[in-house]
């Protein structure tokens, strides 16, 4: 299921890759898509895992579980099978050394046995039948040839076909007078042996291996150049920024707004005290008192006594009244009033 998603992913990207595996290259010529193996990017781009987690709506590491069970899957199969299908562009397969590499479909995986067939040279019939163009030397101007040599240089010795005549005789090269003691000559360029072409293209295969070694790196460095310059690093601290700079214009809103409702309480409190003040009361009178600071007391010493309402209510002609409690209902200050007196505790009702 998954080389599926791969095949949907290859027909609109140019690398899809295979977490801890390799990655697929696609590139297109004309109206054909050529695809190749990279086994040197193997890191998670999450290309594939959020294919696979939309098309089938699963979490991110339920589609990464599929993929590494795809991933050991399919590597099973290239050990027993050396192939693997992916439909429909092709296979990937294992060359000669063990490295892994894609085939398209339609593709023959047999260069190497059409180069070998190539390299052979088909030998040549020998013809069984010679012609004599000369005369076979006698055995009397051998001995002839002899004499007349000069001491140091020896005849070539004629071959058993020149005896026999059945074969054609080489004919004897004439050599120069050299005289004795004389270091040969050295070989002409047309004696020396000649170099094998083997040498020649070992070196082609060297140069033909060194040029696609460069263009895996160079294409490795133009498909992750903004990764490896910082670049995407870059834009990834520059996205954090601004996410936190967002974070902290919606803090200072919440704060402000926050700010905001405790002023407009305390803004209500002052103008509900303010009204309340301002209400003409019935406040039941415990005590007058010249002096503020006597008057304060006593007003601590009611709060104590189970009167938390006590106050200083008004100051009139050099005096500081405190009450007991203040009603603005006049019915329900007399009703106070009237349980205090029977309390048989003083107490007076001034509208204030």
């Amino acid at each position: 299921m998954v080389e599926k998603y791969l095949a949907e992913l290859l027909a609109t990207n140019n690398r899809v890759i295979v977490p801890d595996f390799g990655a697929f290259m696609a590139k297109t010529e004309g109206e054909k898509k050529i695809i190749s193996f990279n086994d040197f990017l193997k890191y998670n781009d999450g290309l594939l895992v959020n294919h696979i987690a939309s098309k089938e709506n699963i979490s991110r590491d339920e589609a990464l579980a599929k993929v590494k069970e795809f991933v050991i899957s399919l590597q099973e199969t290239l050990k027993s099978s050396s192939r693997f299908p992916i439909p429909p562009y092709g296979t990937l397969e294992r060359d000669e050394r063990g490295g892994l590499k894609f085939v398209m479909t339609g593709e023959s995986n047999t260069a190497s046995t059409q180069a070998h067939s190539h390299g052979t040279t088909k030998s040549e019939p020998v013809s069984s039948k010679v012609e004599l163009s000369e005369p076979v030397a006698s055995k009397t101007e051998i001995q002839n040839q002899k004499a007349e040599q000069p001491k140091g240089q020896q005849i070539p010795p004629t071959s058993p076909q020149q005896s026999t005549g059945g074969t054609k005789p080489t004919q004897p090269q004439a050599k120069p007078n050299v005289k004795p003691g004389t270091p040969p000559p050295p070989p002409s360029k047309s004696d020396m042996p000649k170099k094998s072409g083997k040498k020649s293209g070992f070196g082609v295969l060297i140069g033909v291996a060194i040029v696609i070694i460069l263009a895996v790196i160079a294409g490795v460095l133009y498909l992750n150049w903004d990764e490896w310059t910082g670049k995407a690093e870059k834009e990834r601290i520059a996205l954090e920024q601004k996410r936190e700079k967002a974070r902290m214009d919606s803090l200072a809103e919440i704060e402000r707004l926050r700010a905001d409702s405790i002023r407009e309480a305390e803004e209500y409190a002052a103008q509900q005290e303010a009204l309340r003040k301002s209400e003409k009361r019935y406040h039941l009178v415990a005590g007058s008192f010249q002096s503020r600071n006597n008057a304060e007391r006593f007003v601590q010493q009611l709060q104590k006594q189970g009167y938390p309402n006590a106050e200083i209510f008004m100051e009139s002609r050099g005096f500081y009244r405190v009450s007991y409690n203040s009603f603005v209902d006049r019915k329900e200050a007399f009703a106070e009033y009237k349980r205090l007196k029977e309390k048989d505790i003083q107490v007076w009702v001034i509208r204030h």
